[in-house]
């Protein structure tokens, strides 16, 4: 692997912090433009070094206080629009070398908030973010100074090779299903299957089985440990439009009421619950 940084620091901890400028902290954007992705850069002490060769963003580098390590890293607009605007943003880190998809998902499976891909042998670190429902300035920052941290801690590793494998047990038989939510892709689980029954708003419910890559890669690195697991069809009354799990209460739910069928209802409770019309005890 080439090395393209060598100084380590705590995940979170901020980069530069002497020349940090937290002026614009919490500046509402639902787009960036080049002057913006600059500003995001040279607030927190980092030196732009060039833009990029088409569209908006640019490269930019931090240097450690001694002078003698140096961190390379882009930020490049997507989505963009014809007022030089752009609704996504995508923050990446490139190691140089030949790496192979497993190593790849290894580290997805142990890193949620970056996604990592091989392209020509080379490992991408990449963190996207969605702006066309405002983010702050303050919160850009953040997610550059963790991809930054986490891009760092994988450096540190002897070899990436060695990278953790998944624990071998039953996340394997969960049915994550696909990445067609609105959301997908954006490092957190929208799926309401993985919260809490007082996290429960309507919006991760229109998102159970669409927002697969974030949830499996959250749940396998331990970072959900709330899973609402349905079952299969095997009941006597599956498959009539009406959940007769006795775990759920609510307009969608039969009065059958016995522990025979828990588990056994899926489709009809899954349905139910997908629009609301039950809850969990």
């Amino acid at each position: 692997m080439k090395r393209v940084f060598a100084s380590l620091f705590g995940l979170g901890v901020a980069l530069g912090a002497a020349a940090e400028d937290t002026s614009r902290n919490n500046e509402l954007v639902t787009s960036v433009d080049q002057t913006t992705l600059e500003f995001v850069a040279e607030s927190l002490g980092h030196s732009v070094r060039r833009p990029l060769d088409a569209g908006i963003g640019l490269l930019a580098v931090y240097t450690n206080e001694s002078g003698e390590d140096e961190l390379v890293y882009a930020l490049q607009g997507k989505a963009c629009g014809s007022d030089a605007g752009c609704l996504g943003l995508e923050i990446f880190v490139i190691f140089n070398g030949t790496f192979d998809a497993e190593i790849a998902n290894r580290l997805n499976q142990r890193w949620s908030a970056i996604k990592a891909t091989i392209t020509n042998d080379d490992l991408y670190l990449t963190r996207y973010l969605i702006l066309d429902s405002g983010q702050t300035i303050g919160n850009i920052r953040t997610n550059l100074l963790n991809t930054l941290a986490i891009a760092e801690l994988i450096d540190k590793e002897s070899s990436l090779a060695q990278a953790p494998a998944p624990p071998a047990d039953t996340l394997t038989s969960i049915a994550y299903g696909d990445d067609t939510g609105t959301y997908a892709n954006d490092g957190t689980c929208d799926d309401a299957r993985f919260m809490s029954a007082n996290a429960e708003w309507g919006y991760h419910r229109q998102h159970i089985l669409k927002d697969a890559t974030d949830c499996e890669a959250l749940h396998r690195a331990g970072e959900l440990t709330v899973h609402l697991e349905f079952g299969d069809n095997s009941g006597e009354l599956a498959d009539n439009s009406i959940c007769d799990d006795p775990r759920f209460v609510g307009e969608g739910r039969s009065d059958i009421n016995y522990d025979a069928q828990v588990k056994r209802d899926a489709a009809d409770c899954l349905s139910a619950y997908s629009i609301g019309t039950i809850n969990r005890r």
